[in-house]
């Protein structure tokens, strides 16, 4: 049914809307039809790219941060061992801030007795990244790289600091080696066809 509303002067229709085709059932009503559910796709999963935006850094950040330079500094006194495992180089700072008092501020914690830190894999990858320092094709060690000691030779080398590192770095060269050692074997028996270890 439908006409023109005396006061407002519009056309008001009266529908019917059939019980059946409303899709949302409301709470208390009877006749209203019972919402469907989506049924969601069996034969896989949603997986989402997300992309985050990380700064570059530069050699600019690495001539303002003081601990970065420090490390780089050690790096070049461990040259005349022919770098350093990135493991060994762990052990060694956690061997001198534990033990020497010698702390170059990270942070480390123990798996399984082994120090790891996660401000040094940071630093490490800065390094690496800005070319001041690089990984041995061959032994897969860290070290010191051209640009890195023309980088110290710019900012002022501090010989009396880079002293004290070659000596401690040469107290704790037995230290080094013998971690060195484990990982060298264990990186030999991980290769595919490497012959296993006899278990006595």
């Amino acid at each position: 049914m439908g006409g023109v509303h005396p006061f407002l002067g519009y056309v008001k229709v009266n529908l019917f809307i059939p019980p059946w085709t409303i899709d949302h059932a409301l709470p208390g009503v009877t006749g209203m039809a019972k919402t469907k559910k989506k049924k969601e796709p069996v034969g896989g999963t949603k997986r989402e790219l997300v992309i985050m935006a990380r700064p570059a850094i530069t050699v600019d950040d690495i001539r303002r941060d003081e601990r970065k330079k420090n490390l780089l500094l050690l790096l070049y006194a461990l040259e005349g061992q022919g770098g350093i495992y990135e493991r060994s180089l762990n052990y060694l700072l956690y061997w001198l801030k534990t033990e020497k008092g010698v702390d170059f501020g990270y942070n480390f914690y123990l798996v399984g007795g082994v120090p790891t830190s996660k401000e040094v894999r940071e630093d490490i990858t800065a390094l690496l990244y800005t070319g001041l320092a690089e990984t041995d094709p061959r032994t897969k060690k860290l070290r010191i790289t051209s640009n890195g000691k023309e980088f110290l030779a710019s900012q002022g080398i501090d010989k009396q600091r880079l002293e004290e590192y070659k000596q401690l770095v040469e107290e704790y060269r037995p230290n080094i080696s013998a971690i060195d050692a484990q990982i060298e074997l264990t990186t030999v028996f991980s290769r595919p066809g490497a012959p296993r270890r006899r278990r006595f």
